[in-house]
């Protein structure tokens, strides 16, 4: 499978490296098993909002700004949690995250980390209920949260400041287990969790607007939506890939 790659980078890419421009039904090796599990959403933030299949585009809150994504190469979405700067995506269908398997990945680069207040990677939040406000974010003290409200699962390990890291939050319905990765490696894995009895409605990126104040500061680099749990080969493979 070919695989897009860049020794010089002039950062106006438009496919991220370690990407492919098309979907092959073939195994090479281990880490191209990736491409056949492909997001059915994803934002790349190459100076635009636009999801991978135009869909599900955002606009940014408070004018987000674009930064130089990992490795040197495209952009990142950047974010400054004191001018509470986010990116809601209002377009329909809604996700209807009601008694399905999920999984959200991102890399991302916090600026701020242990200052003791949750800062929001993604989300859906339709209401301030049990159980009716999804986040997956850096809690208190600055450890992975998965969060549906009320019913929370937290990492295991602080996530590093001003450095890139790549985030993966699972949910499993069936076994209603919330499992969180931290840069390929399973930090935890806990069941009694869910489901989620939120209504559909928007996402947002980097905060969630029924809260507000839970602004994620720092430099976001992707972020992939699943209606379905992902394996530990597969995110260990997304990291890889870097």
């Amino acid at each position: 499978m070919p695989i897009v790659t860049t020794s010089t980078c002039t950062n106006n890419e438009v496919i991220p490296a370690g990407r492919c421009t098309k979907t092959f039904f073939y195994f090479v090796n281990l880490y191209e098993l990736i491409f056949l599990a492909a997001p059915t959403i994803a934002w790349y933030f190459q100076n635009n909002l636009i999801d991978r299949f135009g869909v599900y585009n955002g606009f940014g809150r408070n004018n987000p700004t674009y930064g130089v994504g990992r490795n040197g190469c495209g952009k990142c979405l950047n974010l400054n949690m004191s001018l509470y700067q986010s990116v809601l995506i209002n377009a329909t269908p809604y996700i209807d995250l009601r008694n399905i398997s999920f999984s959200v990945e991102s890399w991302i680069k916090p600026a701020v980390v242990t200052d003791g207040l949750e800062h929001v990677i993604f989300g859906q939040c339709p209401a301030l209920t049990t159980r009716q406000c999804m986040r997956t974010s850096i809690g208190n003290p600055g450890v992975m949260s998965f969060l549906f409200l009320a019913d929370n699962q937290a990492g295991s390990h602080i996530i590093p400041n001003n450095t890139w890291s790549h985030v993966a939050y699972v949910y499993n319905i069936t076994a209603k287990t919330m499992s969180l990765y931290l840069n390929g490696t399973l930090e935890v894995s806990i069941g009694s969790h869910g489901p989620f009895q939120g209504v559909p409605y928007s996402l947002e990126i980097g905060n969630v607007i029924n809260y507000g104040s839970l602004s994620f500061s720092g430099c976001i680099d992707e972020i992939s939506f699943y209606p379905f749990t992902r394996t530990a080969v597969e995110i260990a493979a997304a990291f890889a890939l870097g």
